[in-house]
C-alpha cells in the first residue's frame, strides 16, 4: 500500500511521460470563415496570420454529457443522451493597426447584421460564418517543435467579445477576449506520439482501420483491446 505514495514511483511515473505537460505551450489556428474569401488573398493573410501569435491564452475544449436519472428495480442510475461542449475563450493581444479588432467584428457582423438585425444562416451562400479552430499544445521536452495534443473544433463562430478598459492609470498592453462555440471537435491523432509511447510499453503497436476517427468510442476501446493482447 506504502507504494501508492512513493515519491520515486511518481518521479518514475512522470519520467517515463517525458515530463508534465506547461501549459505556455500552445499554438491556436484560426482559419477564416467562408464568407472572408470576398477579401483579397494579401488582405486576408494580413488578417489572419499574425492572430497566431497574438494569441496570449486559450483554452482545451470540455466535453460533458447531460444525463437522465433511470430506475427500473434497485438504485437510481445516470444514462447519458447527449454530449454538450462547452465554449472557450481565446485572449488576443491588441496592436496600433486594431486589426485584431476588425477581424472579429467583420465575422460578428456576417452572422447578425449590425444594419437589419436578420440572423444569417450558418452555411448559407451570403453568410458562411461557421470555421475551424485548432488548438495544439507542444512537448516541453528537448523536442519542443513536437505536438503532444491537438483539436479542431468543427463550425465554430464567435458569440461575445469582451468589453476592453480604457485607463490613463494603466499603461498596460491592451487585450481582447473573444467566446467561441462550435458543434463539436475532433482529435487529431498523432501516430508518432502513439507509437512511442507503445514501443516504451513494451507491447505491439495496434493496427487501425484506413480512415479510423479518433473522436468515435469504439477508436478508444479498440487501442485498449489490442494493448492488453
Amino acid at each position: 500500500m506504502s507504494n501508492l505514495f512513493s515519491p520515486n514511483k511518481f518521479l518514475s511515473e512522470i519520467k517515463g511521460s517525458r515530463g508534465p505537460a506547461k501549459s505556455s505551450l500552445f499554438l491556436v489556428k484560426i482559419l477564416p470563415p467562408p464568407i472572408f474569401s470576398r477579401l483579397t488573398v494579401n488582405k486576408l493573410a494580413d488578417y489572419i496570420e499574425p492572430l497566431s501569435l497574438l494569441c496570449e491564452a486559450a483554452e482545451m475544449p470540455g466535453k460533458s454529457f447531460a444525463t437522465e436519472s433511470v430506475k427500473i428495480y434497485g438504485p437510481v442510475y445516470h444514462v447519458p443522451y447527449l454530449a454538450t461542449y462547452q465554449n472557450i475563450t481565446l485572449t488576443f493581444i491588441n496592436t496600433n493597426s486594431h486589426k485584431e479588432k476588425l477581424f472579429f467584428d467583420l465575422w460578428m457582423n456576417s452572422i447578425i447584421s449590425p444594419s437589419t438585425n436578420n440572423v444569417r444562416f450558418p452555411k448559407g451562400n451570403d453568410s458562411g460564418y461557421l470555421s475551424r479552430i485548432e488548438v495544439a499544445q507542444y512537448s516541453s521536452d528537448s523536442s519542443f517543435e513536437r505536438e503532444i495534443y491537438k483539436v479542431k473544433l468543427i463550425d465554430a463562430f464567435p458569440t461575445s467579445i469582451a468589453p476592453q478598459q480604457l485607463s490613463w492609470a494603466d499603461d498596460a498592453f491592451q487585450r481582447m477576449s473573444v467566446s467561441f462555440l462550435y458543434q463539436t471537435y475532433e482529435i487529431v491523432p498523432d501516430s508518432e506520439l502513439s507509437d512511442t509511447y507503445i514501443k516504451q510499453q513494451g507491447v505491439t503497436s495496434p493496427s487501425f482501420p484506413p480512415n479510423f476517427n479518433p473522436s468515435e468510442p469504439w477508436f478508444f476501446i479498440n487501442i485498449f483491446y489490442q494493448m492488453r493482447l
